[in-house]
C-alpha cells in the first residue's frame, strides 16, 4: 500500500481512484473529470490534503477534505472516502483514516466533520472507531408544489429581504454548523432572504439555488439551509417564504431541502407540507 496526496497524482489517477471506490455505492457517484473538479472547487475541497491510495500500483482509494475557518476554530471535513470493493473489510480503511486524521491535526483543525448514508452501517462504524460519534440527522425532503397550494407571509407581518449568500454569515441567527455543502460557501451561484418583523428584528433566513429552465421558469428551487424564529408558526412561515420564491409565469416548482436537520423544525413543516423523504444521513464529528 502507497498513500500520496491528491496532488501528487494525475487528475485520471484520482478519478479513477474515486470511480473505483464508489463502485456499489448506495447512491451512484461515478463522475467525469469535469465534474471531478468542479465539485473541488465547490465544496473547498484541498488536493494538497486529499490522499490517493494505490495497491501494486494502481489507484484504489480515496478521502477528500476540505478546511474551514468558522467562528474561528479550523473545521476539517471529509468529503468522500472511497475503497475499490476488492480491498473492503482488509483494514485499508482504517490506515486511510489514520493518515487523514494526522493530517487535520498537522493543520492544526479543532472539529473534523462528515455526513454518512444513515444505511451504511459498515462506513458509520469505521467513523465510530476512528472516534467520530453521532451528532444529528440529516433528512433529503422533495415535492413539487403549485402556488395556490401555499399560503401568504402577510398573515404573520413578516417581509422579506434578498441578500447575497455571503451576507448570511453577519446574520445572528445564521447556523455555522450546517452540513458543510449547505453552508454559504459551497452554494455558489446561490440565493438568499432574510424575514423581517415589523420592527425590522430577522426572525428567519432561507439558502437556496433557482434551477430555471431554457425559457426562464423556474424548474427546481433546492433549499440549503431554512431557519425560523418562531417555532409556534414555523408551518405558515415556512409556506409564505416557499410562496415568495415563485416567479412571475411559475406554476409549479419543484422543492428539494438538502441535508435539513430533524431538529430543525423547518423539516417537519415541510413534511406537514406533504414533502417526501427521499434519504437520509447521520453527521459525525471528532474533537481533535
Amino acid at each position: 500500500m502507497k498513500i500520496k496526496r491528491l496532488s501528487q497524482c494525475t487528475l485520471e489517477e484520482a478519478l479513477t481512484a474515486w470511480n473505483k471506490g464508489f463502485e456499489g455505492y448506495i447512491v451512484p457517484i461515478k463522475m467525469d473529470l469535469q465534474a471531478f473538479v468542479n465539485r473541488m472547487i465547490s465544496e473547498g475541497l484541498s488536493p494538497e490534503m486529499s490522499i490517493v491510495v494505490f495497491m501494486h500500483g494502481e489507484p484504489c482509494g480515496i478521502i477528500m477534505n476540505g478546511f474551514r475557518e468558522i467562528n474561528r476554530r479550523k473545521i476539517a471535513w471529509n468529503g468522500g472516502t472511497g475503497i475499490a470493493p476488492e480491498f473492503r473489510g482488509k483494514g485499508l480503511s482504517a490506515a486511510m483514516m489514520e493518515e487523514v486524521i494526522s493530517i487535520y491535526r498537522a493543520e492544526r483543525a479543532h472539529t473534523a466533520v462528515l455526513e454518512a448514508i444513515e444505511e451504511n452501517e459498515r462506513a458509520i462504524k469505521l467513523y465510530k472507531k476512528a472516534g467520530y460519534v453521532i451528532t444529528d440527522h440529516l433528512l433529503y425532503l422533495n415535492k413539487k408544489l403549485s402556488h395556490t397550494e401555499l399560503g401568504v407571509l402577510k398573515e404573520n407581518h413578516l417581509s422579506i429581504k434578498r441578500l447575497y449568500p455571503e451576507q448570511l454569515q453577519s446574520l445572528s441567527i445564521y447556523d455555522s454548523k450546517a452540513a458543510w455543502q449547505c453552508q454559504w460557501q459551497s452554494v455558489k451561484h446561490g440565493e438568499a432572504a432574510v424575514l423581517l418583523n415589523d420592527d425590522g428584528k430577522e426572525e428567519g433566513y432561507i439558502l437556496y439555488k433557482r434551477i430555471l429552465e431554457a425559457g426562464g421558469r423556474t424548474d427546481r428551487i433546492i433549499i440549503y439551509q431554512l431557519r425560523l424564529n418562531d417555532g409556534n408558526a414555523y408551518d405558515k412561515m415556512t409556506e409564505g417564504i416557499l410562496a415568495h420564491l415563485f416567479l412571475a409565469g411559475d406554476d409549479s416548482i419543484d422543492f428539494t431541502a438538502v441535508n435539513i436537520s430533524v431538529s430543525n423544525p423547518a423539516s417537519k413543516a415541510l413534511l406537514e407540507l406533504g414533502f417526501e423523504k427521499k434519504a437520509g444521513q447521520v453527521m459525525m464529528e471528532k474533537s481533535l
